[in-house]
């Protein structure tokens, strides 16, 4: 991930040499309607509490849309319209570790998912339905992103 100006450096042991901040996805997999799946973001190489964790996901089409954003410590959370009443977002700072769980899954819920930290504002007005252009999405050139699969268009 291009991290841009936020960028954060944590050190790697007593060695002098820092690593490189990265988050990593992972869950998903196919899914029958009404199921439900649990995804995960592990951060590495910053301070995962100092940012807020949003996600977003991909249509098989290629349109984005923002999932959902939680705050540094979870006291505020918010959902997209797409599935609010059917989702929810925890973190476990302690473990560098955000979820985020879908339940009663349908169609519209086929896509690639992948989280962001928050670089650039901690203002949650200001995010949009797409990714902040100052954090592409790393994952989908890598395709290491989870995906939730089940619809007529499998997701590759």
């Amino acid at each position: 991930r291009d991290w841009g100006k936020g960028r954060s450096r944590g050190s790697v042991g007593n060695t002098g040499l820092w690593a490189q901040p990265r988050l990593q996805e992972a869950g998903g997999g196919l899914r029958a309607p009404g199921d439900s799946v649990t995804l995960s973001c592990r951060g590495s190489g910053f301070t995962f509490e100092d940012y807020f964790v949003d996600w977003y996901r991909q249509e098989p089409g290629g349109r984005f849309e923002w999932v959902s954003w939680i705050s540094h410590y979870s006291s505020q959370i918010r959902f997209g319209s797409a599935v609010k009443g059917r989702a929810t977002a925890s973190r476990d700072n302690s473990h560098s570790l955000a979820s985020l769980s879908l339940y009663l899954l349908h169609a519209g819920d086929c896509a690639r998912y992948f989280c962001a930290v928050r670089t650039e504002t901690q203002n949650p007005a200001e995010v949009g339905h797409k990714p902040p252009v100052s954090i592409p999405a790393s994952c989908l050139e890598a395709g290491s992103c989870p995906d939730v699969q089940g619809c007529s268009e499998r997701v590759v």
